[in-house]
């Protein structure tokens, strides 16, 4: 590592030092790299606690989990990690700090990651089940719902009343939303019940969300595939892990940045840091 007096290169004949380059490198990036630092600080103290050690083999299996993540092709996903490592900086060093810091977390939570039967199935359901084929105007009150569904019961286009009226995204797709499975957690419970009530081409009365009232569409139901439960079981039950291991690994993270004992001086560290921390816990 240079010293901040050591020379990184030279621009017209003139040494440019480290202590130069350093207040606008922690501007663009220092919170990030402080981040970091604070999540593997945190990371090697609770695997010290609970006697757990990162191993080669562990380092190994985390970047074959990324490869399989990017694409099942090796070297499609080669190729797709390459790219990803260019735009976020993950040079040798970060590269292989990412690695080990993503291993020493799926360590701390590999215990309560273990897919339940439950989830199993719902991720067959997810995978193999039905599908509803449907569109969506969401408004903001159910004054307006209503009068939604009384013009598309009277023949009005669906398609011309979202993209006049939605404020949902799907508004530029006249409302028509992706495959939406009966069990997706995805989609609030109130819309997937609704659907399930409709026959294709039939109207919703207004179905109350968070943010509003919606109307929907059932265009089409998809049967399920004809694949048997046992026969993918072993797949699904290793998504439904990976799936819980994301999950509890944020929740690791969130709790290491909002426990840190972190006193920083430099205020460009200071805001840098705080965006940062946004990001990894909200």
């Amino acid at each position: 590592m240079p010293t901040l007096d050591q020379p990184l290169a030279y621009l017209n004949g003139q040494a440019v030092l480290p202590a130069q380059l350093l207040p606008g490198l922690i501007e663009a990036a220092g919170g990030q790299i402080l981040a970091e630092r604070v999540i593997d600080q945190g990371v090697a103290a609770r695997l010290a606690q609970q006697g757990l050690k990162i191993e080669p083999a562990d380092i190994t299996a985390e970047q074959n989990i990324l490869l399989q993540a990017l694409n099942p092709d090796p070297q499609q996903a080669q190729r797709l990690l390459n790219e990803l490592r260019s735009l976020r900086g993950l040079g040798p060093t970060r590269y292989a700090a990412m690695l080990r810091r993503n291993a020493g977390l799926r360590l701390l939570v590999r215990d309560q990651a273990a897919p339940t039967e439950p989830a199993i199935r719902d991720e067959f359901q997810l995978e193999y089940g039905p599908r509803f084929e449907a569109r969506i105007i969401v408004v903001d009150t159910l004054a307006k719902a209503g009068e939604m569904e009384k013009k598309l019961q009277a023949g009005v286009s669906f398609i011309d009343l979202a993209i006049a009226n939605s404020t949902d995204s799907s508004r530029a797709q006249g409302g028509l939303l992706p495959l939406i499975s009966p069990v997706d957690p995805l989609y609030p419970l109130a819309v997937r019940e609704a659907l399930g009530a409709l026959k294709p081409g039939q109207i919703s009365p207004p179905v109350a969300l968070a943010g509003g009232f919606a109307v929907l569409k059932l265009e089409k139901k998809t049967e399920a595939r004809p694949v048997r439960f046992d026969d993918v079981k072993k797949t699904l039950a290793l998504h439904v892990r990976r799936r819980n291991e994301r999950m509890l690994m944020q929740q690791v993270v969130r709790d290491i940045i909002n426990k840190a004992d972190l006193t920083i001086l430099d205020p460009a560290l200071d805001a840098s840091y705080a965006e940062h921390k946004k990001l990894l816990t909200q």
